[in-house]
């Protein structure tokens, strides 16, 4: 015959002396009597085996939010990258811009925007003649040209990270400010913002001979945008294809670094 391992042991016991020792001592005993009927019937295994089952499921869970986590996080620093190089390369474009259009001004002789040649001309009474002189709107045009292009310049220079085509953007900007007499002189004003604008009356009245020695005087005005121009083309090329090592923050660049893991 088996031992029902559910029944009540405590009151074979009940008339045991010791008092609150031997109630205690029951107590434990019943206890224990009960873990094992558990045991014996399976519940306390289906106990464990549901808890450790819980605690698998919840590190899966952690893990694929962890890795999903990941990926996002990846997936943003590639936009991230990809947005800009896309900036450095606009700088870059906008860059090799201006300074064609300052070589258009830069340039003399016959061949250059400053080249005479016979215009026609109309006095006050509305008699036309010719003229053997500068072309005036062709200068005009290539003074509009040269300013729009260095204000698209500036915007796409605006908050740029690499520390190289940041600092070469600066220049730009304090060689244009440190000229900002000379060229109000010829219509040209410097704003506040470091963009350009022009005044074709005023660039008119001031005439061509003025405004090819703003653009043309050795080591001037036109000299100086040139060769920072180039340069900050020449960073802004090298930052779109990742060659540049450190951001404006100080962080390593993200390509590089992951070059540098590679030998570690």
């Amino acid at each position: 015959m088996g031992i029902n391992v559910n029944m009540d042991y405590s009151a074979l016991f009940s008339s045991l002396p010791g008092g609150s020792s031997s109630n205690n001592m029951m107590n434990n005993l019943s206890s224990m009597l009960s873990d094992y009927s558990s045991i014996k019937n399976g519940s306390y295994g289906k106990l464990v085996s549901a808890y450790y089952k819980k605690i698998g499921n919840e590190g899966q869970d952690s893990a694929k939010e962890t890795e999903k986590s990941s990926r996002s996080t990846n997936t943003d620093t590639q936009k991230s990258n990809a947005a800009e190089k896309k900036q450095y390369s606009a700088i870059s474009s906008n860059a090799k811009n201006v300074a064609s259009d300052i070589e258009r001004l830069t340039k003399t002789g016959d061949n250059s925007v400053y080249g005479k040649s016979w215009q026609t001309v109309t006095d006050e009474n509305g008699e036309e003649s010719k003229v053997y002189d500068y072309d005036q709107s062709r200068i005009s045009n290539a003074v509009s040209s040269f300013v729009k292009s260095y204000n698209t310049l500036v915007d796409s220079a605006a908050g740029v990270s690499d520390v190289t085509t940041s600092t070469r953007a600066d220049y730009l900007s304090k060689i244009t400010k440190s000229y900002k007499d000379e060229l109000s002189s010829i219509g040209i004003t410097v704003k506040d913002n470091g963009k350009l604008s022009v005044d074709k009356d005023a660039l008119k009245a001031a005439g061509a001979e003025s405004i090819q020695n703003v653009f043309t005087q050795k080591a001037g005005f036109g000299y100086k945008v040139s060769q920072a121009a180039t340069s900050l083309e020449t960073s802004a090329s090298r930052a779109a294809s990742s060659s540049s090592t450190y951001s404006k923050s100080g962080f390593m660049n993200s390509d590089f670094s992951s070059i540098m893991d590679s030998f570690i």
